[in-house]
């Protein structure tokens, strides 16, 4: 089954609620790096900086690889590879307990 863009904005809201609830409160890009794969693929490996209000101003770094189809109009994410294990290092930073267990 193909998965839409309404599909996956539902996902990213979903996932923005999540983060929302242990307390994110920004995130940016770093850096990224653009490998072409073929002449509609992209690997985007993205380089993220996030805060917590638990973690203050420290700068929480992490990287996300991306496989992006690229077509003319309408280009989708259709993988991703979180590089780092997201929920140990929630847990290490203290963010997850019995309510949001993740």
């Amino acid at each position: 089954m193909r998965k839409t863009k309404k599909d996956f904005l539902k996902k990213a809201e979903q996932a923005s609620a999540f983060y929302r609830s242990v307390g994110q409160s920004s995130a940016k890009i770093i850096s990224k790096n653009i490998i072409p794969i073929c002449d509609q693929y992209t690997m985007v490996t993205v380089h993220w900086g996030v805060t917590f209000r638990k973690t203050g101003d420290k700068l929480i770094e992490f990287d996300v690889s991306y496989i992006v189809y690229q077509p003319e109009d309408d280009p989708s994410i259709i993988l991703f590879i979180a590089h780092q294990d997201e929920q140990e290092a929630m847990k290490k930073l203290g963010l997850l307990n019995e309510l949001n267990p993740a």
